[in-house]
C-alpha cells in the first residue's frame, strides 16, 4: 500500500487517457492556464450541488463532494462531459478503494450536470485487483526520469498540455 501513496485520483484518470499527461501532472507541471476547458470545469464544480460538502481532502486526494444517502456515504465526482466516462469511473473507484483501505465503505456517483447524467459506481473485488495492478503500472511510469513519448490521440485536440507534446 505505501508504494501507492503519492498517486492522486486525477493522475489515475489522466493515466488511463494519456500516460504522458499523468507523468507531467506527477511532476507538478501545470497545464496552460488560459485553456477555456479548465475554466468551464471549475465553474461547473462551483455552480452545481451547492448543498453537498465539496472538496473534501482525504488521504492525499480531493473528493469533489460527499453526502449521506440512506445512511450510506456517497462520494461524488463531478465532470463537465461524459467523453472520458470510463477514466472518470476508474478515478472514482480509486477513491472508493482509498476509503476502503481505511475501513470506510462508500458508494460512488459520477455526476455530469451539464448532460444531466449520473452513474452509480460500486467497488468490486475485481475492481480492487484492477486498481492495484494499475497503481503498480502507474508507479513504474511515474518513476521514469523521462516522460513517455507523446502519442497522438483524440484527447490531444482539447488537452491543456498539448504544447508539452506538440510544440
Amino acid at each position: 500500500m505505501e508504494r501507492f501513496l503519492d498517486i492522486k485520483g486525477h493522475i489515475v484518470q489522466a493515466y488511463v487517457v494519456c500516460k504522458r499527461q499523468a507523468w507531467l501532472l506527477s511532476r507538478n507541471i501545470s497545464p496552460v492556464q488560459d485553456n477555456p476547458f479548465l475554466e468551464i470545469g471549475k465553474l461547473i464544480s462551483q455552480q452545481f450541488y451547492k448543498h453537498d460538502k465539496k472538496e473534501v481532502y482525504f488521504d492525499g486526494v480531493v473528493l469533489d463532494l460527499i453526502r449521506k444517502e440512506d445512511e450510506v456515504l456517497v462520494v461524488g465526482e463531478i465532470k463537465k462531459s461524459s467523453k472520458k466516462v470510463a477514466a472518470a469511473i476508474l478515478q472514482l473507484k480509486f477513491y472508493l478503494y482509498k476509503l476502503l483501505k481505511h475501513n470506510i465503505k462508500a458508494r460512488g456517483k459520477l455526476l455530469i450536470p451539464e448532460e444531466k447524467k449520473t452513474y452509480d459506481v460500486e467497488l468490486t473485488f475485481e475492481d480492487i485487483e484492477t486498481i492495484e495492478s494499475l497503481l503498480s503500472e502507474i508507479t513504474e511510469v511515474l518513476s521514469s526520469f523521462l516522460p513517455p513519448l507523446p502519442q497522438k490521440i483524440k484527447a490531444c485536440a482539447k488537452c491543456s498540455y498539448k504544447e508539452f507534446c506538440w510544440a
